[in-house]
């Protein structure tokens, strides 16, 4: 089997370019995780964060989506 791990974000309301992996089982558990620590901490500045891993053949894994609202302006 053939497995990926992907990570799709909006910032500014625009898609950014999807990044994906690909290898082992192991690699590719661990590059999700990896993306989801990021993703948690928003170093970025994304609106959405989308994380998935899974195989070609037999689709997702596991999923998880961040979606981050824009900083308040405190009131005067």
């Amino acid at each position: 089997m053939i497995f990926y791990a992907q990570r799709k974000s909006i910032k500014n309301g625009q898609p950014q370019t999807i990044n994906n992996r690909y290898g082992t089982r192991e690699e590719m558990e661990r590059q999700f995780h990896l993306y989801c620590a990021s993703a948690a901490t928003n170093a970025d500045g994304f609106e959405v964060d989308s994380i998935e891993w899974g195989t070609i053949e037999q689709g997702v894994v596991e999923r998880h989506v961040w979606t981050n609202a824009p900083a308040e302006t405190p009131a005067e």
